[in-house]
This record gives C-alpha cells, structure tokens and sequence, in this order.
C-alpha cells in the first residue's frame, strides 16, 4: 500500500530527481512494488464479475494490446513507451489489486497516505521549498507541474471534508482553507474551476443540509481574507491573477484558450485521418504532419484532455469502451451514495464527488498516465464489498 501509493504520487518507475546520497529511492520503491504486485496478483483466486468491473477490464485490454499493434504502424517514441510503461506497471496492477483485494479499512488507510502526500507538498511550498523553476514563479509539485500541484491541493480538500473519519475534527478547516490558498497560487485554473464546479454540485445535492453551514463557512473564510490581507500574501506566492485570466482578458484573447482551441482542432483532425488510433506518444508528430502551416510546440506532447487523447492515440474503440466505462461507474456511484446515505461511515459521498472532480480535471488538463488518482477513485468504487464500518455483507 505504501509504496503504490508512492508510485502514484511519483507517477513513474524511475525518477532520476529522487537520489539521495547515491542512492535512487525510486528504484527501490519500485523494486518493492514490483514484487509486492506479484505476491498478491498471484494470490487472487476469485473473481467475481459486474458490468462495470467487466467494462473497466476490458479498457485496460484494449489499451494492452492495442497500442503495441499500433506501434508497428506509427512510430515509437521515448515519451510514449515512457507512459505506457508507467501505465502498464502501476496503474492496471493497483486497480486489478485494489477491485479485487481492498475493503473498506484498505480504502481508509490508502487515503490517509494520499492526505499526508498532500500535506507534504502543501508544507514544502508553504516554506518555500516546492517553489518551481519557472519563469513565472508559479507553485508546483517536487515532480510535476503547477496543475498537478493543485490537483493534490483539491484532492486534500474534498477528502478532508467528506472522510467520515474527519467529521468531527474542527481543526480541518483550517487546513482545508490553506490547501485552497496554496491551489490559488499555483495559477492553474482548470483543477480551481473543477473543485468550483464539484463544490457547487455538492451544495445542490446538499442544500438543505448544508446552507447553515456553508454560509458560515463563506462568511469565516471572506472574513480572514478580509482582515487579515491574505490576498496581497497569496499574490506574492504565486499567480492568483493566472487564474481569472480568461475574466480579466475576455477568454477568447487569452493565449492559454487559444492553445487549449489548437489542441481541440489538432484532435479531431487526427480522428478524422486515423480513426483507429495513432499509438502512444505520437500525437503531436500527426498533429504536425497534418497541419504543417501551425505547428504544435514542443511542450505539448499531448491534447490535454484524456477522452481526446484516448480516441486519437488508442483509436475510436477504445474511446466508447471508456465512455461505457464512465456512465456505469456514475451511475453506480450515485447509487451506492445513496443506498449507504444512512451510514455515517460510508465512503461513498467521498467517492462520488471526487470521481466528479477528477473528471472535469481530466476534460481540461488531462492524460492518461497523469489520471492515476482517477482510475483508483473508478476502482474503490467497483470494489464489491460495501464501503462501509461495520456490515454483515
């Protein structure tokens, strides 16, 4: 559990940026994790099937087998055997592991570990020390960027707001508003507009319960804001002003909207030459070679957008096994939500609304190797005994 976790917050097998004294910890961590996935892989002797789990198995197939087909096609690139490696390796064996092994104590203790890698970033740049390199001086993460960065700042707070372990302890508000500043700064507006969206969709589905406390809380966080001139320390950390971009400059002037237009437009044109997929790490490639006269910049490896990146790179197939995918692990989401909505100990709301919020992630900066936190949401969620304290199931 622990190193699967590491894995999932490192995102790769080998990092070269982790040595300490000489010595790789990520090849260790991944040595351990390698031999742990066999252990129990091996030690899974039943299997009990659903659409959903029958549904999600055979995405992770088509992906298997289909892009190596596709390889011998188009060409192989170091950045897509980098990625389907790290997929193959850490996504599909955690979710094979966590649908078919997890309970509700694993699913606990998994999100514990996730919380304290959060924490962690959030202290490291809270001192200083997760300042990136960039030249705009926005924060991001030891290993990634400013998006990832906040991704785990939203992923910090939806947890420590729903984890019924949490319910009670008071001092998470504090925490929960820091994550929010720290998500802020970073400038990244696509996981900031995601957890707007996710928290409105809460309130909705919540209103009644919620309003007394949600008014407190706006009025608790506005106040401290107000008083204590948190905006002026905020923009001083980071590029609050990144992410009212689109606002403040009409959105469509906006270099950020143009590129995420050209990448939409770089897509479709690649559906509509190569329908049944282009193979991993060759998007921009195609995209050049299609349009020849507005080149793709190096930095841009990718569509940002995981359905978008599916369909061109693994082929239209592909892409309607993960939109089956989708629409069952929603509807059986909300359904379990419901059903457990009595029992205080359910982790199902917790699921609900983080499956929402990495999701909306994944339409404006996602990819497929980079949705590792969403295929484990997909996975605790299709996990077959019921996420819940005590039950006689």
């Amino acid at each position: 559990m622990l190193t699967s976790c590491a894995l999932l917050a490192i995102g790769r097998l080998y990092d070269q940026r982790l040595e300490f004294i000489n010595i790789n910890l990520s090849i260790i961590i991944s040595s351990i994790y390698v031999v742990s996935v066999i252990c129990i892989l091996l030690s899974i002797n039943k299997i009990i099937l659903s659409k959903t789990k029958i549904l999600f198995y055979l995405f992770y197939l088509a992906i298997l087998v289909i892009n190596p087909l596709l390889w011998l096609v188009f060409d192989l690139t170091d950045f897509g055997l980098t990625n389907f490696i790290n997929f193959s390796i850490i996504i599909v064996p955690i979710s094979l592991i966590v649908v078919e092994k997890y309970d509700q104590k694993d699913v606990l203790n998994t999100f514990y570990i996730l919380l304290a890698v959060s924490s962690f970033l959030a202290l490291l740049s809270s001192v200083g020390l997760s300042l990136s390199q960039r030249a705009d001086g926005r924060l991001a993460t030891l290993g990634g960027g400013p998006i990832v960065f906040a991704r785990w700042m939203g992923f910090g707070i939806i947890s420590l707001f729903l984890l019924p372990t949490f319910s009670k302890l008071r001092i998470k508000y504090i925490i929960i508003l820091l994550f929010l500043i720290l998500a802020l700064a970073s400038g990244s507006r696509g996981p900031i507009l995601a957890l707007i969206l996710t928290g409105l969709l809460y309130v909705l589905l919540n209103f009644n319960k919620i309003i007394f406390r949600i008014g407190l809380g706006v009025f608790f966080m506005v106040s401290i804001f107000y008083f204590s001139g948190l905006e002026k320390k905020i923009s001083e950390i980071g590029k609050l002003d990144r992410v009212f971009m689109n606002i403040s400059k009409k959105g469509a002037s906006s270099k950020s909207t143009n590129a995420r237009k050209s990448l939409v437009l770089n897509s479709f044109n690649i559906l509509n030459s190569y329908p049944l997929g282009i193979g991993a790490g060759n998007w921009r490639k195609v995209a050049n070679d299609l349009r020849p006269n507005h080149l793709t910049p190096d930095n841009l490896d990718y569509p940002h957008n995981l359905f978008l990146e599916t369909a061109c790179e693994y082929g239209i197939q592909t892409l309607i096994l993960l939109l089956l995918l989708f629409i069952y692990v929603f509807y059986l989401s909300y359904n379990k939500m419901i059903k457990y909505s009595g029992d205080k100990t359910s982790l199902y709301p917790l699921l609900f609304y983080l499956l929402i919020y990495f999701t909306l992630n994944s339409l404006v900066s996602g990819m497929l190797n980079d949705s590792r936190l969403l295929f484990l949401i997909i996975s605790f969620i299709i996990i077959h005994k019921p996420l819940i304290g005590k039950t006689s199931c």
